[in-house]
Formats: structure tokens, C-alpha cells, sequence
């Protein structure tokens, strides 16, 4: 099973993802929020997401709907994982955060995802 790591920007939040495979693609979400971070998404199920170090210094921001959870640094801002309103049982980590990030955004095909047009009226939590 390959395993990456990385964190945000300051160094205070680390992780390490361990899909079951090599990533098959990166999402490119065109949702208001993923479209103005940028953000590439690597979904995952939850027990292969761990968070190294600092959990204390994640915030969680809602919005909408408030299903979905969208998990920065509260030091640098930087958007680190999801708990995606799509599929809530999933996460999805922001491959821009992974330390390795270059090589894997060479050897891994986009895939985009219409979250603009996603339906908005799924029930709140």
C-alpha cells in the first residue's frame, strides 16, 4: 500500500494518506470554494487519513448546506482534507499539501467534477 505525507504551509499540521492503490486521479473540483483555493482533490476512506501532528490547530468551515467540512490550518490557512458533501462517509485531501506533490501531479490524470452544478438540496446533517 504506498503511504504520502505532508501539511500545510507552517509545518504545524502534518498528515499521511495510505490509499489502497497508487492515486488513479486527482478531482478538480469547480465548486465555489475548491475553484478559489485551487484545491486537488485525493478521495480516500477515513481510517487512510492520519493525522501526524496537529489536530489541535485544524479549524473546520461550513457553509450551505454544512455537510461538507473543509479542514485548514487556523496558524497559515491552508486547506489541508475534506469531509466532502457528496459522499460524507469519505474525506478527500488536498494533493497540494502532500510533500511529494509535483511527481504525482506528473503521473496523475485530472479529473473534473461538476461541483457547481452538484444538487444543493441534500439534507442538512
Amino acid at each position: 500500500m504506498p503511504e504520502y505525507e505532508g501539511g500545510c504551509h507552517c509545518g504545524r499540521v502534518r498528515l499521511r494518506i495510505s490509499p489502497p492503490a497508487p492515486i488513479e486521479f486527482l478531482l478538480d473540483c469547480n465548486c465555489t470554494i475548491c475553484a478559489k483555493k485551487g484545491i486537488l482533490h485525493i478521495g480516500l476512506d477515513p481510517d487512510q487519513l492520519t493525522v501526524l501532528q496537529g489536530q489541535e490547530d485544524i479549524e473546520t468551515y461550513r457553509f450551505h448546506s454544512r455537510i461538507a467540512e473543509h479542514s485548514f490550518c487556523r496558524h497559515c490557512g491552508i486547506h489541508v482534507y475534506t469531509r466532502p458533501r457528496n459522499n460524507p462517509a469519505r474525506r478527500t485531501v488536498n494533493a497540494r499539501c502532500l510533500d511529494d506533490f509535483a511527481n504525482i501531479l506528473a503521473e496523475t490524470p485530472l479529473r473534473a467534477f461538476d461541483g457547481q452544478n452538484h444538487p444543493k438540496d441534500l439534507p442538512a446533517p
